[in-house]
């Protein structure tokens, strides 16, 4: 059976930060952020590609926070964009999600940068794949979309605020046009 991928709205936030600082923040693998939060590992390494595991906390609801254990194919654009390719594997989330492209694409906005979070996906069993993803997946992977460019923002501005080679500076640009 054929996959429907099912595009996502992109999100943008404005980053008060050097974009050469931000790529940097975004592929700083094998890193983990404690016992709570995400982490991730290279498992394959060629240069602007890798291979990754990743472990994401996801919040199910109700009280509810479940790892999510993902490998994907990253390709770097240094230092605009950074493509993400989930490698289907087993178990009820991965087995089941046969797509799962993301790309994180920074620009320069003076002396900060626009970061814009795309992604699309799909589940097997096409039609009915495509309405459980319209139906119930969407909305989730939206809000995740949205909690991990917050929590990215957080990180890369703190990053920011203690570097000498790319110190954080006023923006010189209209924050009016900023996302």
């Amino acid at each position: 059976m054929s996959l429907i991928p099912i595009q996502i709205p992109s999100e943008t936030i404005h980053v008060n930060a050097d974009r050469r600082l931000a790529f940097q923040v975004l592929t700083a693998f094998n890193a983990s952020m404690g016992a709570d939060g995400p982490s991730n590992r290279v498992l394959e390494d060629q240069g602007t590609r890798k291979f990754v595991e990743f472990t994401t906390p996801i919040s199910l609801g109700f009280g509810m926070h479940k790892n999510w254990i993902t490998t994907e194919w990253v390709d770097l654009h240094e230092p605009e964009a950074i493509d993400f390719n989930l490698v289907p594997g087993s178990g009820p989330i991965t087995g089941g999600l046969k797509l799962l492209s993301d790309r994180f694409e920074l620009e320069d906005h003076g002396s900060c940068t626009q970061f814009t979070y795309h992604s699309k996906f799909a589940i097997r069993w096409s039609v009915f794949g495509w309405m459980l993803g319209k139906i119930y997946i969407q909305k989730f992977m939206q809000k995740h979309m949205r909690e991990h460019l917050s929590e990215v923002k957080i990180m890369i501005e703190a990053r920011a605020e203690r570097s000498r080679v790319h110190p954080q500076a006023a923006c010189t640009h209209d924050l009016a046009t900023a996302a």
